[in-house]
């Protein structure tokens, strides 16, 4: 979920902010009056019922985030995607007032022979039930069974780990910076360089992009509307193109790409320890380099993006020194030039009149 509007949070310690706020609905009683607000119509043994499950699944995905972060990297994705596990169970209790019916994950297992050659071929399919299609469909109307995702492409939609992909596979991120304005959004100049043949590719991605307009050497496209972007934690902005699915395009949301990635490290450290322990060393591939970048980035991400969903806006946690040295909008930069511009023509004017 990206909207326009979200709020920045000046914060030393962001990943402790989150679970701050996190902590709202660890309290019985603010778990009640939150799902009370949602639905009016609940019984009240419901309501008991149903906010001691949110408060209990709550400090249950703190306990496994703090538990990962004392573990190394033999068993820490294992822990993270169980505690991603349960903020997805309170995301769906939060939408559907009910118990998560899931009896499995809803992925298949990875092969070992998937991935025994090449890391980044690791895959899972995406199965009908489950915990993961329950809580997609909590903010997605897109269906993905029976889809087949492997790592890399997985990885190349991950906008904070844009660079390290770009480094490990030489190949195209697939996300790409952009900077908004009052008309629309441009490529940033080093985005531009790689991708300049954009102008006739995005309208095959994109049918609501109806006109693409250059502006000297930049690229600028008018008035977007509902295109896959994506904010990262810096607060910068990510156009997202589609990945390649049954001749179709698919813009897979950001809570389903850390959620299937992580599945897919947490069931290589379980069930693979020694083809995994490999990894972690560098001996079979050199991934492991973009995977701990993935793996700082979704411990801090994943939660912040729950957060969002729950309270239905987005916020950007930056440290305070950042928030003052931040760069001036468009329409700041515009006063700034309009203001410079009168003054130099008050003292142009003064300077022919003699003055």
């Amino acid at each position: 979920m990206t909207s326009d509007e979200f709020r920045i949070v000046p914060s030393e310690t962001p990943v402790k902010e989150i679970w701050s706020r996190l902590g709202y609905f660890e309290n019985e009683h603010n778990a009640r009056e939150f799902l009370k607000k949602k639905n009016k119509n609940l019984t009240e043994d419901e309501l008991v019922d149903t906010a001691k499950r949110l408060a209990f699944t709550t400090r249950t995905a703190r306990e496994y985030y703090e538990s990962a972060a004392q573990v190394s990297l033999l068993t820490q994705p294992l822990l993270l995607f169980y505690g991603m596990t349960a903020l997805s169970k309170v995301l769906f209790i939060t939408t559907h007032l009910k118990k998560s019916p899931s009896r499995g994950h809803g992925l298949e297992t990875p092969n070992q022979k998937d991935f025994e050659e090449d890391f980044s071929k690791l895959s899972t399919r995406i199965q009908r039930d489950g915990t993961f299609p329950q809580f997609h469909c909590c903010y997605s109307k897109e269906k993905l069974y029976n889809i087949r995702f492997t790592l890399k492409e997985l990885l190349s939609i991950v906008c904070e780990i844009k660079v390290e992909y770009e480094t490990v596979y030489q190949e195209k991120s697939q996300a790409i910076k952009i900077q908004k304005d009052k008309h629309g959004f441009h490529l940033v100049d080093t985005e531009l360089e790689k991708y300049g043949d954009l102008v006739k590719e995005l309208p095959n991605y994109f049918s609501q992009i109806k006109i693409v307009q250059k502006v000297g050497v930049g690229l600028h496209f008018w008035n977007p509307v509902n295109l896959p972007k994506t904010r990262a934690l810096s607060g910068e902005e990510y156009l997202i193109l589609p990945l390649k699915k049954h001749e179709n395009n698919l813009s897979l949301p950001e809570m389903s790409v850390h959620f299937l990635i992580m599945y897919l490290l947490g069931m290589v450290s379980r069930y693979y320890p020694k083809e995994w322990g490999e990894i972690i060393e560098g001996k079979t591939s050199g991934e492991i380099y973009i995977i701990q970048k993935f793996l700082e980035t979704t411990t801090r991400k994943f939660p912040n993006l729950i957060l969002n969903r729950l309270w239905n806006r987005d916020f950007v946690f930056v440290s305070p020194q950042l928030e003052r040295e931040k760069r001036l909008t468009n329409d700041e930069l515009e006063r700034v030039y309009d203001y410079i511009e009168r003054k130099m023509s008050a003292e142009w004017s003064m300077r022919l009149s003699g003055y």
